[in-house]
């Protein structure tokens, strides 16, 4: 059986982007993240090693967000997938979608969203250098 658990509403105040404004004062970031992974539906039920916990999704984004700079959210955002896939091995797959409001633009904006989709498979090919 599939599941899919979403972490919504994170929120962090870090430094990253292209513009010296960005990493200077930082701006919000609002993260959600989903992991997909099989469990069985008596595990799920019965075994806690079964569930993923929220506070272990949290900290994992939390380390990536605060600890490095990012020029690209777009590279933010992989590099939290590739971390909650590293770190929860039962994860097969994550959607991380980051959501700034403070942009830095001469106009009208409500917010800048980057949303990626990784599979474990797309960074163990990193890895090996094979396709």
């Amino acid at each position: 059986m599939k599941c899919v658990h979403t972490v919504k509403g994170m929120s962090f105040h870090a430094f990253h982007g292209i513009l010296e404004v960005e990493r200077e004062l930082g701006q919000v970031y609002y993260v959600d993240a989903s992991l997909e992974f099989e469990v069985d539906p008596v595990d799920i039920c019965q075994k806690d090693e079964a569930l993923i916990r929220d506070a272990v999704v949290f900290e994992i984004t939390r380390n990536v967000i605060m600890e490095t700079k990012f020029r690209s959210i777009s590279c933010l955002a992989v590099t939290i997938a590739r971390n909650l896939l590293e770190k929860l091995g039962k994860v097969m797959g994550v959607t991380i979608c980051i959501n700034r409001k403070q942009l830095f633009i001469p106009g009208n904006v409500d917010s800048s969203v980057v949303e990626v989709t990784c599979a474990r498979s797309d960074f163990e090919t990193v890895k090996t250098g094979k396709k």
